[in-house]
């Protein structure tokens, strides 16, 4: 799953994304990477519904932190959440 740098989410900015395994199956991955600049966090949603964020229902939430070795991790649980699709 492609993600944005570092510098994106310090400037305040929220990323959504997507990766599909196989669309027939309906094997996809939804995200939603918010950063929480005061806390310095990055809160990370994922869910395997083709649904909007606030309709998923089931969502998966880590926090990490607001650095590149947490931006790192997060994308490292994202790729773990994929590939047991």
């Amino acid at each position: 799953m492609d993600m944005q740098k570092l510098a994106y989410f310090a400037e305040g900015n929220i990323f959504t994304g997507s990766a599909t395994k196989d669309a027939e199956k309906g094997l996809l991955l939804r995200c939603r990477v918010e950063p929480d600049t005061k806390e310095g966090e990055l809160k990370v949603w994922a869910w395997k519904k083709d649904l909007c964020f606030e309709r998923a229902g089931e969502i998966e939430e880590r926090s990490f932190p607001l650095n590149q070795p947490g931006l790192d991790s997060a994308k490292a649980w994202l790729q773990s959440l994929f590939d047991t699709l």
